[in-house]
């Protein structure tokens, strides 16, 4: 795709970072990053690049160490070695450039152990590099959010990602999951609050399944993979998430598939007892077509 923009844009096609406020940032769906100089492109040519293409942000003024090599390993196919299971916050809130610092202030004094990355003018990450089950900080993004929205006097959008394993798919998970919520932004499904990557599935199937597909967790896979654990969760919502039905069903006692239950949310995140996230494992094991 960048070799047929180049014929059409020639010579204001810049591959180079700069810090020149004139140039507009976009990444292809193959992971190519260039700018165009924004002084000769139209504002239909700006539309319909926007429509199908991903604009970023290249501006690293007030970016970690950590930060600008997360921005370079997941935009600029630059080498990043990760150790941890990780999440990703995905934010949206319309505001002014030079409201960044204080929005970055505000994420940060509510979250710790936060990367964040900006990937638009209105979009960021927030990376989560100790992500586990257990500090996946729902209560925390609706305080934030409703925090934000009262000092600020805007709407702000958090999605929360899936649980990632530190293995070499790790930036195609995350790049995939990104492009879902963006996707999900643009036909307006999320307008202001917090949600997660379970309770968007549905709509996210509908758009893209193979994306969605991509998209999932090793986390997630590697638990499903496991016969027994496979026929554990199916047994488990035959039955309705009726934990004595199911234990009934597997000839166990109720004890043993409750510890299988247990051990399944503490690698995957994903907590099977409430039924949203119960459906949305129910559809990624259909799209993973593990029978």
């Amino acid at each position: 795709m960048l070799e047929k923009l180049k014929l059409v844009y020639g010579h204001h096609i810049i591959s180079s970072p700069t810090n020149d406020k004139h140039i507009l940032w976009y990444q292809t769906d193959e992971g190519d990053i260039f700018g165009v100089d924004k002084t000769e492109l139209t504002a239909r040519e700006t539309l319909l690049l926007n429509s199908f293409l991903t604009p970023i942000d290249l501006s690293h003024t007030q970016e970690t160490k950590d930060e600008q090599q997360w921005y370079s390993y997941l935009f600029e196919n630059k080498p990043l070695t990760v150790q941890q299971s990780v999440r990703v916050h995905y934010f949206k809130m319309e505001h002014q450039r030079e409201q960044r610092h204080q929005i970055k202030e505000a994420v940060n004094s509510s979250l710790e152990h936060m990367h964040f990355i900006w990937t638009s003018p209105d979009t960021a990450m927030l990376i989560q590099t100790n992500a586990t089950s257990e500090n996946g900080q729902l209560n925390l993004l609706n305080d934030l959010s409703q925090a934000i929205t009262s000092d600020f006097l805007t709407d702000s959008v958090f999605l929360q990602g899936q649980l990632h394993l530190p293995n070499e798919y790790l930036k195609m998970r995350v790049l995939n999951e990104h492009q879902l919520f963006l996707w999900h932004l643009q036909r307006g499904k999320l307008r202001s609050g917090v949600t997660t990557f379970y309770q968007c599935l549905p709509s996210l199937i509908r758009y893209d399944a193979s994306k969605v597909s991509d998209a999932i967790s090793d986390a997630f896979k590697e638990a499903v993979f496991d016969r027994d654990v496979f026929r554990t969760l199916l047994t488990y919502m035959q039955c309705n998430l009726n934990a004595s039905q199911a234990a009934k069903a597997l000839y166990v006692h109720r004890n043993s598939l409750q510890y299988r239950i247990d051990k399944f949310i503490e690698r995957t995140g994903l907590d099977i007892r409430h039924f949203q996230e119960a459906s949305a494992a129910y559809f990624m094991m259909n799209l993973l077509d593990l029978s």
